[in-house]
């Protein structure tokens, strides 16, 4: 734990100190391609790695969820909520296993994620009320490597490490106005926090390691509304969050590390700025190609570029893009279908240009997923998994490649007075 030195600090002590911070400064300005041994290498960079709202059903179809039929709990848009006929609960987690490769070898890493929890209840007069929480951004990284600097004898080990994450829970109410036509509006409070931490370890009894923890709460309230028609056999969706401008939280600490690790604080600060956040939209369609098959398309912008969030070279704001494609096939009606098509089979595939370019250079995310999904306990019950084959990469010369196996879980429990609804 970090505490406050006492007064009788001498004048040698905090000219040291002063020196340590700026070699600190030098020292931290940039991580190389091969300090990226992390749980993510590219969750240190901007505001984190996105995370998609969408429960296993949406996950096994790339992601495509914003105008999609059934009881699917996903937070794309909130007027889907409207093809609710009963009161549900849903939990969706994942486990992750990534593989990160460079030119010193591939390394192994391990993580179990909560995605989202929510619950949707039909109301009076056709309303539809909902409350729920999703993960919105992943904050959660750990880099270290060695640097050589001209000004020390000896390498320089640094760690850097952050915990923490956004969340976004979301009040909403939607309606169906007609058979054809719903609208949705949902209260979205994006609440986080980050603690990260800089080590510099100089390997040398003349110099003090050196520490640094910036703590950042951030908080907004932004509105999002929502559409859905549909005609025949055709949905079409549509959702917009609004830009907003709110304050963030920032307080910093430096200090020096003695043998027994105990830290001591050289200097504190605390500062609000403020941040505009971007406005988003998707917008997407399923088409139900015969009675037990359909496809979906989704395309998502998120306007990064015209935030007011500061990023370090090599690192600048860019706009996120995400195009998704699906397909669900229902299972079978046959007497006695193979044992597979006796549950629903989703396959999908999802592109995304990440909010921020490294080097000049696009951050891409790549997905194929492919899942299904089961009523149990008299249909009160749902469970739903997914497969997702990620891989992300940048076309920075000599920076490392990232792959993850993720396995997306979500399991639901309805009312059981109310007969449950048909997927159309």
């Amino acid at each position: 734990m970090i505490h406050e030195e006492k007064e009788n600090i001498v004048s040698e002590g905090e000219w040291r100190g002063l020196v340590l911070f700026l070699l600190f400064i030098l020292a931290g300005l940039s991580l190389t391609p091969d300090s990226l041994l992390a749980d993510s290498m590219f969750a240190g960079h901007y505001l984190g790695i996105p995370v998609s709202a969408t429960d296993a059903r949406s996950r096994a179809m790339g992601g495509v969820s914003v105008a999609i039929s059934g009881e699917d709990f996903s937070f794309s848009n909130p007027a889907r909520t409207a093809t609710f006929w009963r009161s549900g609960f849903n939990a969706t987690v994942a486990q992750d296993y990534r593989s990160l490769k460079d030119s010193n070898g591939k390394i192994g890493l391990r993580s179990t994620e909560f995605l989202a929890f929510r619950g949707i209840f039909p109301t009076y007069k056709n309303f539809i009320v909902s409350w729920g929480i999703h993960q919105w951004r992943d904050l959660t990284w750990n880099y270290s490597d060695k640097v050589r600097l001209a000004q020390l004898p000896n390498d320089l080990l640094r760690s850097f490490s952050s915990e923490g994450g956004l969340y976004v829970s979301r009040l909403a109410v939607a309606r169906a106005l007609s058979s054809h036509l719903a609208l949705g509006l949902g209260m979205d409070w994006m609440i986080g926090r980050t603690d990260r931490k800089r080590i510099l370890g100089f390997s040398n009894a003349s110099y003090y390691n050196s520490i640094e923890v910036i703590n950042t709460k951030y908080s907004f309230l932004r509105p999002t509304f929502g559409l859905m028609a549909s005609y025949k056999h055709l949905n079409l969706g549509v959702s917009v969050s609004l830009s907003r401008t709110a304050d963030v939280d920032q307080s910093s600490a430096f200090g020096t590390l003695d043998q027994n690790n105990n830290s001591v604080v050289h200097y504190t600060d605390k500062q609000t700025y403020r941040l505009k956040y971007p406005f988003c939209w998707r917008i997407g369609g399923t088409w139900k190609i015969t009675r037990r098959s359909a496809i979906g398309l989704e395309y998502q912008v998120e306007r990064w570029s015209q935030s007011t969030l500061s990023a370090v070279p090599p690192t600048a704001p860019a706009d996120l893009r995400r195009y998704s494609f699906g397909l669900e096939l229902l299972p079978s009606a046959s007497e006695n279908p193979l044992f597979f098509r006796k549950f629903p089979l989703r396959f999908g595939f999802s592109h995304t240009c990440y909010p921020f370019k490294i080097g000049g250079f696009k951050v891409t995310e790549r997905v194929f997923s492919f899942g299904g999904g089961k009523y149990f306990g008299g249909n009160v019950g749902l469970a739903d998994i997914a497969v997702e084959f990620v891989n992300r990469k940048t076309g920075v010369a000599g920076y490392p490649e990232e792959s993850v196996l993720r396995v997306v879980f979500s399991l639901s429990a309805f009312e059981k007075w109310v007969p449950r609804p048909r997927r159309r």
